[in-house]
C-alpha cells in the first residue's frame, strides 16, 4: 500500500505569554512555553539540483521538498526541523520557504 504522507516533520514551537502587572503593581514577566509538534508529510530529495525562487526573487537550490496538508502558523521560515521515517532521522535542516497552495502545502529545506 502506498502512503500519501510516509514521513514525520518534527519541530519545536515556542509560545510566549505576555507579562502583566499583579494586584500589587509588580511586573510579572511572561513565560515561554515550548512544545514539540509532529506533522505527517512526504519528503522528496532534490537529486537533480532544481531551484526555486524565494520571496526576494533569488533562486536557491533546495535539498528537500516537503509536502504537507496544511502549514501551521507556528511553522515559519528559518526554523530548525527534523524529518523522520519511522523512528529513523533522515534530515535535519532549516526551512527556506513555506508556500500554501489550494490542495496542498510545500516547504523547501
Amino acid at each position: 500500500m502506498v502512503r500519501k504522507r510516509p514521513h514525520k516533520l518534527r519541530y519545536e514551537s515556542v509560545i510566549s505569554t505576555d507579562g502583566y502587572f499583579d494586584n500589587y503593581g509588580d511586573w510579572i514577566q511572561g513565560e515561554e512555553v515550548k512544545e514539540i509538534v509532529i506533522l505527517s508529510c512526504r519528503a522528496d530529495v532534490n537529486v537533480s539540483g532544481r531551484t526555486v525562487p524565494n520571496n526576494q526573487g533569488h533562486d536557491f537550490v533546495y535539498s528537500y521538498e516537503i509536502f504537507l496538508d496544511k502549514i501551521p502558523d507556528s511553522l515559519a521560515r528559518n526554523m530548525k526541523i527534523d524529518i523522520l521515517e519511522g523512528s529513523k532521522l533522515i534530515l535535519t535542516g532549516e526551512i527556506i520557504m513555506p508556500f500554501e497552495y489550494q490542495e496542498h502545502c510545500r516547504v523547501w529545506v
